[in-house]
């Protein structure tokens, strides 16, 4: 049974700024998609998803497919790969919470680390395992659409078919997969960038504010105003 009165006993125990640094975390990480989404300027990861659907029309013109298949092996493996790791780091995490009373009094001895209590020391590791955790799922259902993907690729009529409604009723159907395994695997990503952005907690409730708020401008910059945009972003008519 949850012990009702040790949690009120932790929220006591906050400070004002751990809570405020709580909240921001949780925000950005969690509501990033919808503030990126109301930028004005598009986005990197919107471009990509355009070459994805591209990719897959073009697709149908290929009378071998095998490149196709071998690009979308890679990209299963890649996220295959980033899965597989948080699965290690949950583990690691789970690890460090059931030592935490020894790692935390070793912690005590540094004079940088923040000695917060030990309840409030388990709560930052639990918030890194509920973050990977979100990762972990992210990364896992891009994988299953990806092999989705693969399946449509396979399902797609022949050359000679490339005009017909069935074939293109594929490629959008494939496209909007990949698409969305490309996006899921992103988010699952954003779990890293944040988790990351975590750790400075441990230290001082400062620290994490300002990480999570670099982490953030980061990712806006990369994603709405980096060069890479300016090169996958089809260019603007000179009579436009």
């Amino acid at each position: 049974m949850p012990n009702f009165a040790q949690f009120q006993q932790i929220s006591e125990s906050l400070s004002l700024l751990n809570w405020i640094g709580l909240v921001l975390l949780v925000i950005c990480w969690l509501l990033y998609p919808i503030v990126s989404r109301r930028l004005p300027k598009s986005d990197l990861t919107t471009e990509i998803e355009r070459q994805r659907h591209k990719w897959m029309a073009e697709m149908l013109h290929r009378e071998e497919r095998i490149t196709d298949v071998s690009l979308a092996r890679g990209l299963f493996g890649s996220v295959s790969f980033f899965a597989s790791t948080t699965v290690l780091l949950i583990s690691g995490l789970i690890g460090l919470l059931a030592s935490a009373p020894s790692l935390y009094e070793s912690l005590t001895l540094s004079s940088v680390f923040d000695e917060t209590g030990l309840a409030i020391f388990e709560v930052k590791i639990c918030v890194l395992i509920i973050i990977f955790i979100h990762a972990f799922f992210k990364f896992g259902w891009s994988m299953r659409l990806h092999t989705y993907c693969m399946i449509f690729i396979g399902a797609a009529p022949q050359r000679e078919w490339h005009e017909s409604e069935e074939a293109a009723k594929v490629s959008r159907q494939a496209g909007a997969l990949s698409a969305l395994a490309s996006r899921h695997y992103f988010e699952g990503m954003r779990g890293y960038y944040f988790g990351l952005a975590t750790l400075p907690w441990f230290i001082s409730p400062v620290l994490l504010i300002i990480s999570v708020l670099l982490t953030m401008a980061v990712l806006i910059r990369r994603e709405h105003y980096s060069r890479a945009l300016d090169i996958v972003r089809p260019p603007i008519p000179d009579n436009a």
